[in-house]
C-alpha cells in the first residue's frame, strides 16, 4: 500500500529514520515530514534491545543528491555527527 499526501509530493523535504542492528543490513524504517518528530522517534528507538544506533536523514523527495544527515543516536543520546565522508563509497573516479 502506498500512501501519498501533499508532504510526499516531489520537492517536499522529509526525514527518514534508519536503525542499525548487529548482523543486519538495516533499512529505512519510517519517514516523517517533520525533523523534531523524526529525531524523537530515533532517540527513543535507539534505546531498543539489539539496536546499536539510529540515524535521521533529510532529503527532498524526487531530488537526487539532496540527502543530508541530521542526527545520530546511541542509547537515547545524540552523538556528534562525524560524516566527513561520502554517504556512498566510491573510488574517487566518479564511476562507483
Amino acid at each position: 500500500m502506498t500512501v501519498v499526501t501533499t508532504s510526499t509530493v516531489a520537492g517536499n523535504v522529509v526525514y527518514s529514520v534508519h536503525s542499525a542492528r548487529p548482523g543486519e543490513a538495516g533499512a529505512v524504517e519510517i519517514v516523517f515530514t517533520g525533523e523534531e518528530e523524526a529525531r524523537a522517534y530515533a532517540r527513543d528507538r535507539s534505546t531498543d534491545w539489539r539496536v546499536t544506533s539510529v540515524s535521521v536523514t533529510r532529503f527532498t523527495v524526487g531530488e537526487l543528491g539532496s540527502r543530508q544527515p541530521v542526527g545520530w543516536y546511541v542509547d537515547g543520546v545524540g552523538r556528534r555527527q562525524q560524516w566527513n565522508r561520502q554517504l556512498y563509497p566510491t573510488d574517487g573516479t566518479g564511476r562507483g
